[in-house]
């Protein structure tokens, strides 16, 4: 099957073709097939189309992992428009940030959910929309804005709902021509970065995720009939990108959760017989922890790649067998680069996972540099991981500044990771090249210094960077949390370091912790702590 000039509609119509009595997705009670799913986007595309929506106009879509993200998604390209993905987890400054920046001409979210009450902010960030028409609000702080759409069946004055607009018979004609006008480089959706290192930038990708969509069912041996779990956020690339789009191609069906409960993934994996998933390290850990998981059955497990942090080789082991998959499959990706950039093979010994170690995934091209010139590195040679090819961003929208730093005029994405390519060819990543440090002339890197940590029988979790020292520059500096129900005493984790590792590694300061500072997506945010450190030898 040939995707590249293929458009998103053009996909999730093939599908509906060729499967269509399977289920698409399932969750918030509902059970929708293919077929079904198809007539529903075309619906909503008549629907947004009334509103006022057309090709390069943005919808803001602030849901839950739900059927209705999916189904606003895909009416949206199926006109042209572009979905910006909104954080559940954002308040007020964020999503008008988000709102304004984006240019958002519409605004789909929820009313209330999980006892948050999305309407109230909605009327701090939008004053007045109450008494609005929607196609035609007006709002000085957000220019673009013209409406807000609310989930499902619910209204409250001066909005619509999503069943409202997908009352309307779907107008061929109209949604024939919008295809017509669509183009493989348009963009399908703007995620925008977990803001750790500042402002949130809007990365922006195009009809081409369906090609990554080809390359990760490939890697992860998907097929049609398949139950994929959608526990991960549909407002991030690992959710929307990684998980949709392989498993609308290929018959897949998507099975959502609203928010993460481990008892309640057990459950649904036993339940709906789910085939793949992914995630990071703390879900895998999570699932490990709910009591009695060794006798349920989830011998349904297929395939799963687990990456955004740094992977254990216990928690790998634990992970294979105790839950049962035939694959475990280390990732690495950005959000920049459609989340899955390299994993290791479905086949490949669990030694390789344990190693975080994997090849690229699809016709692209990734090297290791040594320098800002793009000199390739050699074979076990640490260097910056540059990305050329289908999988990289368009840009950031409307920041052309950051864009020309993140991509070079030849069409390298420079990722600021740090990796090096074994004799074997797989690519393993050591670090960001922001957190190396560099102690007396020695260059240390925070991964490698984690890694062994963790293997102390009392540790959970480590965060390693530098700390300033008057005569090495820098020295290095441990965040430790323990594990649950454990203690540990600094002093015994320098004594477990010395000797082990080089000198120049052994933490020299030493925090216990009870967590770490955290992106709403659950991943650590290491520039707090840096600053923290930062701050206390300043």
């Amino acid at each position: 099957m040939g995707w590249s000039g293929m458009k998103i509609g053009e996909a999730l119509r093939r599908s509906a073709e060729l499967w269509p009595d399977s289920e698409i997705v399932v969750g918030m009670g509902e059970r929708i097939t293919y077929a079904e799913f198809d007539a529903r986007v075309d619906r909503l595309a008549t629907g947004l189309q009334q509103l006022g929506i057309e090709r390069g106009d943005h919808v803001a879509n602030w849901q839950t992992n739900c059927p209705d993200w999916i189904l606003t998604w895909l009416a949206c390209v199926r006109l042209g428009a572009t979905v910006v993905s909104i954080n559940t987890r954002y308040k007020t400054q964020e999503v008008e940030f988000i709102l304004r920046q984006s240019d958002a001409k519409l605004l789909v979210a929820m009313p209330n959910y999980w006892e948050i009450d999305y309407l109230s902010m909605i009327s701090e960030i939008v004053p007045g929309y109450e008494g609005s028409t929607p196609g035609e609000l007006q709002c000085d702080t957000l220019p673009a804005l013209r409406g807000i759409v609310l989930w499902q069946d619910e209204e409250a004055p001066g909005t619509t709902s999503l069943r409202a607009l997908e009352a309307t018979e779907p107008d061929r004609t109209a949604l024939d021509a919008a295809a017509s006008e669509l183009d493989v480089e348009d963009p399908v959706i703007i995620i925008y970065t977990s803001g750790t290192t500042g402002v949130p930038k809007g990365a922006m990708h195009c009809h081409r995720v369906l090609l990554e969509g080809r390359d990760i069912a490939k890697a992860l041996h998907m097929e049609a009939g398949d139950n994929v779990l959608c526990h991960l956020p549909l407002y991030h690339v690992a959710g929307s990108v990684a998980t949709v789009m392989p498993a609308m191609q290929h018959g897949a069906t998507i099975v959502t959760m609203d928010h993460w409960e481990p008892a309640a993934a057990i459950d649904l994996i036993e339940r709906e017989r789910i085939n793949i998933m992914g995630g990071i390290p703390t879900h895998f850990i999570d699932m490990l922890s709910v009591s009695g998981v060794e006798a349920r059955d989830t011998h349904c497990l297929k395939s799963a790649w687990i990456g955004g942090a740094p992977v254990t080789p216990k928690l790998a082991r634990q992970a294979k067998d105790i839950l049962n998959f035939d694959a475990l499959q280390a990732v690495y990706g950005l959000t920049e680069t459609m989340g899955g950039t390299t994993l290791s093979e479905f086949d490949a010994p669990i030694e390789v996972t344990c190693e975080n170690k994997g090849k690229p995934i699809g016709e692209f091209d990734v090297k290791v540099v040594r320098n800002d010139t793009g000199e390739a590195a050699d074979i076990g040679e640490d260097g910056e991981i540059w990305v050329r090819g289908y999988t990289v961003m368009l840009g950031y929208y409307k920041n052309e500044e950051a864009t020309r730093e993140a991509i070079t005029e030849a069409g390298w994405f420079r990722t600021g990771d740090l990796g090096h390519y074994d004799e074997d060819g797989y690519l393993k990543i050591t670090g960001r090249a922001k957190e190396m440090f560099i102690v007396g002339g020695s260059n240390a890197y925070p991964a490698e210094i984690e890694r062994y940590l963790e293997t102390h029988p009392k540790v959970g979790q480590a965060v390693v960077c530098g700390a300033p020292h008057e005569r090495l520059g820098e020295v290095c500096f441990a965040f430790v949390m323990p594990k649950d129900g454990q203690r540990v005493e600094p002093g015994e984790i320098a004594d477990f370091c010395r000797g082990q590792i080089a000198d120049y590694k052994v933490p020299r300061h030493i925090e216990i912790v009870d967590d770490f500072p955290r992106t709403s997506t659950n991943k650590i945010q290491r520039y707090i702590l840096q600053k923290q450190v930062a701050d206390r030898f300043g």
